[in-house]
């Protein structure tokens, strides 16, 4: 069965206006044009009060299949995350007590966009390297020969203007 569009199901399901109220941002591989069929659709919000995020998100989405709700304590900043199967897509609903436009995971997506967007040509190599395995970050950081870690190294991009994000891209590309 082909999975419909990511945006398909945002909109099927009201994500975005059921989870209003935690500033949700929509991240991950489906809106950057790099989905593999392993894909998921992420979804970043923010509150303080994780569990009045599990009672939203319990409440609208805990008759999807496979619903499940925990913590995730082992980042930078302890998370809350609820995921469900829909449509054939795996959606995870991934809340921090961080605002989203701090979060590392908005934030990287962030940075992914504008190199995708000035750098169209990365998408082979990246979906390459992403069939063979590797997460985003790393495949985008072995695509630019970022050193250090890859997920410090995407965020150190942020920073940069366009014009130096297309030096990178060059000078690993060209």
């Amino acid at each position: 069965m082909m999975k419909p569009p990511y945006e398909d199901v945002i909109e099927e399901l009201d994500v975005l206006a059921r989870l209003a109220e935690f500033s949700p941002v929509v991240i991950g591989t489906p809106p950057l044009g790099l989905a593999t069929d392993d894909s998921d659709i992420d979804i970043a919000c923010s509150s303080p009060d994780f569990d009045r995020f599990f009672a939203v998100a319990g409440r609208a989405f805990d008759r999807m299949e496979a619903f499940s709700m925990r913590h995730v304590d082992h980042l930078s900043a302890p998370a809350a995350v609820a995921s469900f199967r829909s449509m054939g897509w795996e959606v995870e609903l991934f809340c921090q007590k961080v605002a989203t436009t701090h979060q590392w995971g908005v934030r990287h997506f962030q940075v992914e966009a504008r190199l995708m967007a000035l750098g169209p040509h990365l998408k082979d190599a990246i979906m390459q390297l992403k069939r063979e395995g590797l997460k985003t970050e790393p495949a985008f950081a072995t695509v630019l020969s970022l050193p250090g870690d890859p997920y410090v190294a995407m965020l150190e991009l942020e920073a940069f203007d366009d014009a130096h994000l297309q030096h990178v891209i060059d000078a690993a590309t060209g």
